[in-house]
């Protein structure tokens, strides 16, 4: 197949990749099941109790003792949240796995039954009403386990002088979630200026 031609079924396709589900994504490119949450299983039951759980005490706490986590951007206080929070889910009995390579998923966690979920964390200072992409997904290579799949977002503000406030949180089921494929062809400095393409510089 000619390059030109491959460009043009890839953009073609992007067309119609929209409102595709998550759970089909997921099992096509790792090889692994998704599972929905049903709470029908105790097992499910159980696992949001104790996810929950571990939510309000995180949020309580940090409004307990003023925490504040200082920062001048949100990925900068993003990890520091991370961390404090999965100190809260291990007090639940859940073992927690910080997958920490880039990419979907970032926590795989084991329950009493030995069952694996994965758990993406986002952090954000928008609310959940905006229609800025916040989730990416571009391969399945972290993701070992048939799974259940749950995303938790942690809203924050800047309350002063980059000191950032937890001011909510919401877990989602990713089983339920509709996703679109946005086709993209992108360059990094090194290939821009290269030695065949710079007509003139300073």
């Amino acid at each position: 197949m000619q390059v030109k031609d491959a460009i043009r079924i890839l953009v073609e396709a992007t067309g119609d990749l929209q409102g595709v589900s998550f759970k089909d994504v997921v099992e096509v490119t790792s090889n692994h099941k998704l599972y929905p949450i049903s709470f029908e299983q105790q097992e499910d039951k159980e696992l949001i109790e104790s996810l929950t759980t571990s939510c309000k005490h995180f949020l309580a706490l940090c409004n307990k003792t003023k925490r504040r986590f200082f920062g001048n951007r949100i990925n900068e206080v993003s990890k520091a949240i991370e961390n404090e929070l999965v100190e809260e889910i291990r007090k639940t009995g859940l073992k927690t796995n910080i997958l920490g390579a880039t990419g979907y998923p970032d926590i795989e966690l084991k329950d009493n039954y030995g069952r694996v979920t994965y758990l993406e964390i986002k952090i954000s200072s928008k609310t959940e009403a905006s229609s800025l992409r916040t989730f990416y997904y571009t391969s399945g290579k972290k993701i070992k386990s048939d799974a259940r799949h749950l995303l938790l977002g942690l809203h924050i503000t800047e309350e002063k002088d980059k000191y950032w406030k937890i001011e909510g949180w919401t877990l989602t089921d990713l089983s339920k979630l509709a996703v679109y494929l946005k086709a993209e062809f992108n360059a990094s400095n090194i290939d821009i200026y290269t030695e065949q393409s710079v007509i003139e510089k300073s």
